[in-house]
């Protein structure tokens, strides 16, 4: 409990077990522990505590309770755990501990004594030792059997300890027999004889229904006291194991869900303790590798002579770097060498623990076989390129054709009368001649772009403003009804390829022209910003839907929202893809905005010198 500022001012227990609830039961002791010198209790000081929780030392300090004019002894060890501490009361130290056994000793002449001198009452008073036994031990009770009396003694509370209504274990052996489960009962009969005609100490472990449906698992521990060839007396205790038993049931489940996880992915699962330097390897049957069928245990230089040559090295040094660091989770993708010899490429992933003091101490992963998946990718890849390259060289020959039927059109309309059919025939066929070409020149770049790393450049210097000018005079011809506003800020000159940059212009533009409002201008600016130059697309219009951002620079991706119906779709969608390369190739970035109110903007930056390409530098907003 800490003040505003962040001192301690007291604690509170959170939580205790079964044991600590009688002493704070029995001995009334308060939550907070600064009341506990006005319960009795001397020993253990807030201040103590403090320094524990300070210096992370373990404390160990005698503890006396006082209530009533009873006295209680024990040894207190506290250890630090999160923002308290974990207490302990523990048997008192050796000079308590000497009076307490020669305590007991006088105790069990006196009961030598009363046993001579009383046999009528030795049964009450092996109950009531018997009860101190138990009131000693945390969930047991205690009980002793005599050949004499063919009877069974339990200390009191037993029959709420075994969660029975009170009179049901009486002190036969078929009372106690009841409350055992079924399909218990002959293992627990026979067990019992068997501890009668065996020598020395035996455990039993069974379930009891209890009253209110529950079952318990509870352990029973005793010994024979033997008189010839067989015992004629035994004691013993029993605990309730339940929490146990169920912690044990949960491990084997986890366990088991482990297993059928190997076998279910097919991955090699592995264990690096890293104290004692061993990896354990399990996988189901047939997936190690080759390595054999049962789980193995190898050194990591094992693991680490099996990974290939070539990756043997950088692989076992990030491992180690992630060791040493203070992350979570490690991932590696290696060829690992078969037990035949051939190589298999694998995904490995690994999770580290640590101990409370941030030290790595073990280390758990999974290696999945992904050759299949590997080689799979490499085909893809390689019908991908040979597509790409198909398409590059169809692209390239059919400009021949292409350009046949472009002179032919020129020719036929020049020839003809100009208002005749054959004019309007072969302006048509011209158009589409030059749409055709537009859409070859966009696959060739597309090929160049993913083929040869990037589009060619040719630098040399050129003027922004100038090319840009150029290019808005080409579509105001092919667009009479719109209008193209153009803003010059700053000095435009530069080294860039000027072809290229043009193409980006036209693009931009163009794609403004046809994806905005009809009855709006389109809006291109040029700025320069320091070693920089900004060129600015606007136009107003439906927004583009924010999914398609995302893709919007990819190839085959159509721009903009869907058209007024009559509106055409032109291009295979590659003029924003052909921008982003073009403007990349010249170290510069590329970047739009879309929204209801704003509008549309696709901003370019540029170095001024191509020739000095370096990484880009966004000289935009977030969109």
């Amino acid at each position: 409990m800490r003040a505003p500022s962040g001192e301690v001012l007291d604690f509170q227990w959170t939580s205790y077990n079964a044991a600590a609830g009688d002493v704070v039961r029995d001995w009334g002791l308060d939550a907070h522990l600064s009341h506990w010198p006005a319960d009795g209790v001397s020993g253990l000081e807030v201040e103590d505590c403090v320094r524990l929780g300070t210096t992370g030392v373990p404390l160990s300090v005698p503890l006396r309770v006082r209530c009533e004019g009873f006295d209680a002894r024990f040894q207190a060890v506290a250890v630090k755990e999160g923002e308290g501490f974990s207490l302990w009361l523990l048997p008192p130290v050796e000079e308590d501990a000497r009076a307490l056994r020669e305590t007991l000793e006088r105790e069990r002449e006196a009961r030598r004594r009363a046993e001579a001198a009383l046999e009528g009452a030795s049964a009450l008073r092996a109950r009531e030792e018997l009860l101190r036994l138990a009131l000693t031990t945390a969930r047991m009770v205690a009980w002793e059997w005599t050949e004499a009396r063919r009877a069974v003694t339990w200390s009191q509370e037993a029959d709420a300890f075994f969660g029975q209504l009170p009179g049901t274990l009486g002190s036969s052996l078929p009372g106690f027999l009841s409350c055992v489960v079924v399909e218990d009962r002959p293992r627990v009969a026979r067990a019992i004889e068997q501890a009668l005609a065996a020598d020395g100490p035996y455990t039993l472990k069974f379930r009891c229904r209890h009253a209110d449906g529950a079952t318990h698992w509870y352990e029973a521990v005793g010994q024979g006291v033997r008189d010839g060839e067989r015992a004629h007396r035994m004691v013993g205790v029993v605990t309730d194991c339940t929490e146990r038993e169920q912690a044990e049931a949960t491990l084997r489940e986890a366990e088991e869900r482990y297993r059928l996880a190997a076998r279910a992915t097919h991955d090699v699962l592995w264990d690096w303790e890293l104290g004692a330097g061993t990896v354990r390897w399990e996988a189901s049957p047939g997936e190690w590798f080759g390595y054999g069928q049962e789980p193995a245990t190898h050194g990591l230089d094992w693991w680490q002579a099996r990974v290939h040559p070539d990756e043997r090295d950088a692989v076992a040094a990030a491992l180690r770097a992630f060791v040493a660091s203070t992350g979570a989770t490690w991932q590696a993708e290696y060829r690992f060498q078969r037990g035949d010899g051939t190589w298999a490429h694998v995904l490995d992933r690994g999770v580290l623990a640590r101990d409370a003091a941030g030290r790595p101490v073990r280390m758990i992963g999974s290696m999945m076989d992904i050759t299949e998946r590997h080689r799979a990718l490499e085909r893809l890849s390689e019908e991908a390129r040979f597509r790409e390259r198909f398409i590059g060289i169809l692209g390239h020959d059919l400009r021949n054709p292409l350009n046949a039927i472009s002179l032919s059109a020129r020719a036929m309309r020049r020839r003809t009368p100009h208002n005749s059919n054959q004019q309007q025939l072969a302006q048509r066929i011209e158009t589409s001649a030059a749409r055709m070409g537009t859409m070859i020149s966009d696959i060739l770049d597309l090929t160049r772009a993913r083929l040869s790393g990037g589009i060619p450049l040719n630098l040399a210097q050129a003027n922004l403003a100038t090319l840009c000018r150029q290019v808005v005079e080409e579509l105001s011809a092919a667009w009479p009804d719109r209008h193209i506003a153009f803003d010059v800020d700053g000095r435009a000159d530069g080294v860039w390829d000027a072809d290229r940059l043009a193409q980006v212009v036209s693009n931009l533009v163009g794609n403004a022209l046809e994806h905005g409002a009809q009855d709006a201008p389109v809006m291109l600016r040029c700025e320069e910003q320091d070693t920089w130059l900004v060129l600015e697309v606007h136009n107003p219009g439906s927004p583009i839907p924010a999914p398609q951002l995302a893709t919007l620079f990819d190839p085959f991706r159509q721009a903009g929202t869907a058209r007024e119906k009559g509106r055409r779709r032109g291009g295979l969608g590659l003029g924003l893809f052909i921008v982003r390369e073009i403007v990349q190739a010249h170290g510069g970035s590329v970047h739009v905005s879309s929204s209801e109110r704003d509008g549309t903007t696709f901003t370019v930056s540029l170095p001024r010198d191509a020739r000095l390409a370096r990484a880009p530098v966004n000289t935009t907003r977030d969109t």
